[in-house]
C-alpha cells in the first residue's frame, strides 16, 4: 500500500462514519416527527432516538427544521428515482401515467412515516412541498401534452389538469398514511382509474375546450 493509499483509508472511513451518523439522524426524525408532528418534537427527542449526544446533533444541523428539509429532500431524490425507473422505456403516456402512479404508491407504502410528516395537514413546511409538488406536476403535465398530441388524452388545460392530479394524489395519500387497514392497491386503482377516465377523449367530446397554453 502507497503512502497516498494509506493517508485515504482514515479519511474515508471517517466519511463514511459522519455519513452514518447523519444517515441516523434523519431516520431518527423521521420516526419521531411522523409520531409527534414538527412542532412538538424537540432536538432532544431525535437526538435521544438516533442514539447520539444533543451536541453530535448540531455538528450536522443547525435547527430541526433543517433536518426536515434534509428529511424531505431525501424522500423526494429517492421518489424521483423510483419514478423515473419506474417510467424508464416507457413512451405511450397512459401507460407512463400508470407508471408514475404505481411508483408513487409503492414509494408511499414503504415510506408512510415520509409521507405522513410530509404532508400532514399542520406541520408541512409548506415550500418545501410546494417544491416538491411542483417537480411532479411538470413531469405529469409533460405527460399530459404528449397525450394530447397524439390523441389518447382529451382537450384540458395541462398544466391545471397537472396541478388537479398532484393535488389529488397528495391528499389520498395523506388520507391513507392514517388508514391502517386500507392496502396500497386499493390508492393505485383509484388514482390511475380517475386519471385515465377524467383525461379520456371520450369525456371531452362535444363539450367546450379550454384555453390550452
Amino acid at each position: 500500500m502507497n503512502e497516498v493509499s494509506a493517508r485515504a483509508l482514515p479519511a474515508n472511513r471517517f466519511e463514511r462514519r459522519k455519513q452514518r451518523t447523519r444517515d441516523e439522524l434523519v431516520a431518527a426524525a423521521t420516526r419521531v416527527l411522523a409520531e409527534k408532528g414538527l412542532r412538538a418534537a424537540k432536538i432532544a427527542d431525535i437526538a435521544r432516538e438516533a442514539d447520539v449526544g444533543v451536541g453530535t446533533f448540531y455538528l450536522y444541523f443547525d435547527t430541526k427544521e433543517a433536518l426536515y428539509d434534509a428529511l424531505v429532500e431525501d424522500a423526494v431524490t429517492r421518489l424521483r428515482a423510483a419514478i423515473d425507473a419506474a417510467q424508464a422505456g416507457i413512451d405511450d403516456p397512459i401507460e407512463h401515467t400508470r407508471a408514475a402512479t404505481l411508483a408513487l404508491c409503492r414509494f408511499a407504502a414503504a415510506n408512510r412515516e415520509v409521507f405522513k410528516i410530509v404532508f400532514s395537514p399542520t406541520d408541512s413546511r409548506h415550500d418545501v412541498v410546494r417544491r416538491t409538488q411542483a417537480l411532479f406536476a411538470a413531469d405529469i403535465e409533460r405527460t399530459i401534452r404528449r397525450g394530447m398530441e397524439g390523441g389518447l388524452f382529451g382537450a384540458v388545460a395541462p398544466a391545471i389538469a397537472a396541478q388537479a392530479l398532484v393535488g389529488m394524489s397528495t391528499q389520498l395519500l395523506a388520507w391513507w398514511t392514517e388508514q391502517e387497514a386500507v392496502p396500497v392497491e386499493w390508492l393505485e386503482d383509484t388514482i390511475v382509474t380517475l386519471t385515465l377516465r377524467g383525461l379520456s377523449p371520450e369525456h371531452h367530446e362535444g363539450g367546450r375546450s379550454p384555453h390550452v397554453r
